[in-house]
């Protein structure tokens, strides 16, 4: 190939990454550095943080609080990183036993994301800064409380969950009892919808809302998924009180997009979250899903493949690595392979 050729294809190439490169930054960072977790119960001092996402190696972090704002590290966990993002799923992380053995009641915890800045996947507080100096999402702030008995609702994503077809799914509940999970619209106390379980690790967890409530959402809405004990007659009622830490309920907050929505946002594409292997089928609930109105019943949560932890204990995980810059990478790098190809075939026409 001539010099002359080389420098078109040179131009071509770089005009297609030019073009492309938004696209593939765009999907990377589409949750930047971002902790999700909420209050929750545990007997051997596990917090199951929801979701992390890191564009970077890094830890969770469990901080003592200091007057509102972290203090002294309690517990951390390592997050590696697949070829661009690290979006991860219930990630386990343990308090300190030294802290644990003096911990009584309800303590507030903050869950923070650190860069692993020296790349020895060590953690070491004054060298591995806090990924929230730069991205305030990249913290937050919990109740835990310490307890024979283990409660948590994980569910929280980045993204709206669709309910076309007229169930909520929740990742997973934890509950060392019997006892009900029940959604709530962001400003009601009226449930639209719950579900009863046995006591057991219970994961993809339908719960069928009301569909007259549904039916009037236009756009995207929010609801909490709250853990309820059950008063011994296995139905969910007023009379079922919710499992809190400290003043906060046990649960979680979801993001809604109702069936009959649409959605003129910019698309972005994020990375699909695969579930780790199972032990055993997990727990089966007791009772099927029931609305708070109308709503249809659906199946029992989906057993588990072979591989983790089912009972109620608090070590169970089912979150994995899910990397890259998915479909929008591929386009990008398909796009940058087609101009060089059409410029090497311009070159070699023009060349006879």
């Amino acid at each position: 190939m001539s010099g002359t050729a080389s420098r078109r294809v040179a131009v071509a190439v770089a005009l297609a990454l030019a073009l492309t490169t938004p696209l593939a930054v765009a999907t990377v960072q589409a949750h930047g550095d971002h902790v999700a977790a909420d209050s929750q119960v545990t007997d051997d001092g596990t917090v199951v943080v929801e979701a992390v996402s890191a564009l970077r190696p890094g830890f969770v972090v469990l901080h003592a609080d200091d007057g509102g704002r972290p203090g002294a590290p309690i517990g951390h966990e390592y997050v590696g990183r697949t070829p661009d993002l690290t979006y991860l799923t219930s990630v386990p992380v343990r308090i300190d036993d030294s802290t644990w053995r003096d911990w009584s009641g309800n303590r507030t915890v903050w869950a923070v994301l650190h860069n692993d800045v020296d790349g020895d996947e060590t953690f070491d507080p004054g060298t591995d800064v806090s990924a929230a100096r730069l991205s305030p999402a990249a913290r937050t702030e919990i109740t835990v409380r310490k307890s024979d008995s283990v409660a948590r609702v994980l569910g929280m994503r980045f993204e709206a969950q669709s309910v076309a077809d007229g169930t909520l799914t929740v990742r997973r509940v934890d509950l060392s009892a019997p006892g009900h999970v029940a959604v709530y619209p962001l400003g009601r106390n009226a449930s639209i919808g719950s579900r009863s379980l046995a006591a057991g690790v219970h994961r993809n967890v339908t719960v069928a809302l009301n569909e007259s409530f549904v039916a009037e959402r236009e756009r995207d809405f929010r609801v909490r998924v709250v853990a309820h004990r059950d008063d011994g007659d296995g139905a969910f009622g007023p009379a079922d009180p919710q499992i809190a830490a400290g003043d906060r309920p046990v649960g979680t907050y979801l993001t809604v997009a109702p069936g009959n929505g649409t959605d003129d946002g910019p698309l972005i594409n994020t990375p699909t979250v695969t579930t780790a292997p199972e032990a055993s089928p997990t727990a089966s609930p007791t009772g099927g899903p029931t609305a708070g109105g109308s709503g249809t019943a659906t199946t029992a949560p989906t057993s588990a493949p072979a591989g983790g932890v089912t009972d109620g204990g608090s070590g169970a995980t089912d979150g994995t690595a899910e990397s890259g810059a998915g479909f929008g990478a591929a386009l990008a790098a398909l796009a940058v392979a087609l101009a060089a190809h059409v410029a090497v075939a311009r070159s070699r026409r023009a060349e006879r």
